[in-house]
């Protein structure tokens, strides 16, 4: 039995493979051709011991490769993006903290854009005087003294950097405001999901938020048009910030004031929604407001408004 099954493991094997003409050829070794179209492993008597599926070619593995590289790279992106949002979660409370934050750096930023006005301001006067300076003594024929003319260059330098530090703080400005209105959005958009998840509001909104789904693309454009149009006539204030994915008013200052915010975030089978909330006042009678049959009104109006112009 042992001796059978020695020569059965060491018995001469054969590879069967079908050529570009279509015709079976069978080879004792494996061939690059074999290789690419698949083979057939037979023993002496033409049995098949085994079928081997057509190997990849170059361009096929190189497009493998660089799909496995992408895939990665997604998969490293989703957990920067977890991370991101979990770190935003963390460092912020509400919107409203993140308003204050920005308006907090800006504010800075244009303090020191003004003290550095003012340097320049007075650099300018002192550059002034020195010139008049050099002028006497050219009126008197005389040439201008070398620390004088020093003096000048200096502060004609101190002049050009000063206008590149202000330059560089209006640039600072912009880059905050656009930082952190990336924080609002995404902020909104996180918590949208999270009251769609949950199906609740905050204890300021008295019921939930109102909840458009989108059947189609065209559609969600026609209702997310409407949602500006709605968000400008309806809210106390100004609108503060509309992109794709969110429109949000100014916050409510007065005890009846109303802030109106919408969001768009995914849904299931690739379709969107709409979230549409209303915000009052951070005092009771805000609280009161955001409860009354007013503000729920103010909701399904906006729904009605949709349902009325898409039908």
């Amino acid at each position: 039995m042992i001796t059978f099954l020695a020569t059965e493991a060491t018995a001469k094997q054969f590879y069967r493979f079908k050529n570009a003409e279509g015709n079976m050829i069978v080879k004792d070794q494996l061939t690059n051709e074999m290789i690419a179209v698949g083979y057939d492993v037979i023993n002496a008597q033409g049995k098949v011991i085994k079928r081997v599926g057509p190997g990849k070619t170059l361009g096929e593995e190189e497009k493998e490769r660089l799909k496995e590289i992408e895939k990665k790279k997604q998969e490293y992106a989703f957990k920067l993006k977890i991370k991101s949002d979990a770190e935003l979660l963390r460092q912020f409370s509400s919107i409203a903290d993140i308003i204050r934050n920005r308006d907090a750096q800006l504010l800075a930023l244009e303090q020191r854009i003004k003290i550095q006005g003012s340097k320049s301001d007075l650099l300018k006067l002192q550059l002034e005087d020195q010139q008049r300076q050099a002028a006497t003594h050219e009126r008197l024929g005389q040439k201008i003294p070398k620390v004088l003319q020093s003096d000048i260059e200096g502060t004609q330098s101190q002049i050009t950097t000063n206008i590149k530090s202000i330059a560089t703080l209006e640039t600072e400005k912009v880059n905050v405001a656009q930082r952190y209105e990336k924080d609002i959005v995404r902020y909104k958009e996180l918590e949208s999901l999270r009251k769609t998840l949950k199906k609740q509001g905050t204890q300021n909104d008295g019921i939930r938020p109102i909840i458009y789904d989108c059947p189609n693309i065209a559609t969600c454009q026609k209702a997310w048009q409407l949602a500006q149009v709605y968000a400008k006539d309806n809210a106390s204030g100004q609108i503060e910030i509309i992109t794709n994915a969110l429109i949000l008013t100014s916050r409510p200052e007065g005890e009846s004031d109303i802030a109106l915010s919408f969001s768009k975030i995914p849904a299931p089978n690739n379709k969107n929604q709409v979230v549409f909330e209303v915000t009052c006042n951070d005092s009771e009678a805000g609280a009161a407001l955001c409860k009354s049959d007013v503000v729920k009104n103010i909701k399904l109006n906006y729904l009605k408004l949709v349902n009325d112009r898409t039908n």
